[in-house]
């Protein structure tokens, strides 16, 4: 693979709720501590903080055409046939940023800030099956039940970007949690407001879809260039909100249409996750969402935690769900092209069962009330429901 390039590496800062930057939201690294930068670095250094030796390394081999095993998730989206404008992240935003930066402009340093990607925190509405407490203060509990990692409240500084030159800054993509509803989120616009033109910076918002934002917000989103709001939702179906529990898919996609009212010069989008608990739901899913509404939709399959991910689940559901979504070529194309090196782990796939089982119980919910289909597949292999 010669073509490795990707503009972030360059242009982007990319904050997540626990202080740390990565390159981008998609960058697979098991620590990233190794990856040496924080929000503190920023605020010693500025910019310069990103030229960390993992980061220089990393922009060469890029410039070298070696590829990064961190940037997986990208090369095997660019094997598959994917949704409309979207081959792969990493070509979408090298066409983005085109007119920002080529890759003839690069060399092993880093650029200047003209992306910002910021976690504002971690509050959010919604207990997400394929999330955690990092991401959602509202997992904490979910998370002690399972014996998992407990993160408390998160809230990145933002203000430690004093150091950092926002003069050539054109887009920033906000995340949480869930943006609409933290009152960290007008904080941010307002610095934003304080530190560039609006007019000249693009606003990107990734949102589950359950808040009507207030008048204020409006207004002051509708101050900048361009407003691009990314919401989540998974399934045209009740799976979808067994999945992003505490959701509703119908008030979602309500909102989903008012977005498109409510703000000027706006674009609206939609990202689906799929997993084990609503892959049989894809095709129907696009063919309502593409094919009835015309939404842009990008689809992004779970891989951790793995016990919900496709790539560990025996033939016969892999079967199945391939039958549930023959009637869309693009599904089928998705589904096949993810699952290229599944391998069947009976001990996940236990564990799937059984945490399903056991949250039921903590939630006090059935899943045959969400995704009657799934059910009836797993009572027929013998699955113990």
């Amino acid at each position: 693979m010669s073509n490795t390039w990707c503009a972030l590496p360059w242009i982007h800062a990319c904050v997540r709720p626990d202080n740390v930057l990565k390159p981008c939201c998609r960058f697979q690294v098991e620590d990233t501590r190794d990856l040496k930068v924080n929000l503190d670095s920023i605020q010693e250094h500025g910019s310069d903080a990103m030229n960390e030796p993992y980061w220089t390394q990393l922009r060469k081999d890029m410039l070298d055409g070696v590829p990064r095993n961190e940037c997986r998730k990208c090369y095997k989206q660019e094997e598959a046939n994917e949704l409309t404008d979207r081959s792969s992240m990493r070509i979408f935003l090298n066409k983005r940023f085109s007119s920002v930066i080529t890759k003839e402009d690069c060399n092993d340093e880093f650029n200047s800030v003209r992306y910002i990607e910021m976690s504002i925190d971690n509050i959010c509405n919604l207990q997400c099956k394929m999330c955690d407490s990092k991401f959602s203060s509202k997992l904490q509990l979910r998370d002690k039940f399972l014996g998992n990692t407990v993160h408390k409240k998160l809230e990145p500084n933002f203000k430690k970007f004093d150091n950092v030159d926002l003069s050539k800054l054109v887009y920033v993509k906000l995340l949480g949690g869930e943006p609409f509803m933290t009152p960290n989120f007008i904080k941010f616009i307002d610095y934003l407001l304080e530190r560039v033109d609006p007019n000249n910076v693009s606003i990107e918002i990734a949102t589950n879809g359950t808040i009507t934002p207030s008048a204020e917000i409006i207004e002051k989103l509708n101050e900048f260039k361009m407003l691009y709001i990314n919401v989540s939702l998974d399934s045209m179906d009740a799976s979808n909100d067994y999945q992003r529990m505490g959701g509703s898919y119908v008030t979602t996609f309500d909102n989903t249409q008012l977005y498109g009212h409510i703000f000027k010069n706006v674009h609206v989008s939609i990202h689906s996750v799929v997993s084990i608990l609503n892959a049989n739901s894809l095709a129907n899913t696009l063919n309502i969402l593409i094919g009835q509404h015309n939404y842009h939709v990008s689809v992004d399959f779970v891989t951790d935690p793995e016990h919900l991910s496709l790539l560990h689940a025996p033939k016969t559901y892999i079967d199945w769900v391939l039958e549930k979504n023959k009637n869309n070529p693009t599904a089928l194309t998705l589904i096949n092209t993810f699952i290229n090196s599944r391998t069947y782990n009976e001990t996940y796939w236990k564990q799937f069962i059984e945490t399903t089982k056991s949250l039921d119980v903590f939630y006090n919910k059935n899943i045959k009330d969400y995704n009657p289909e799934l059910v009836e597949y797993l009572k027929e292999n013998n699955y113990g429901f």
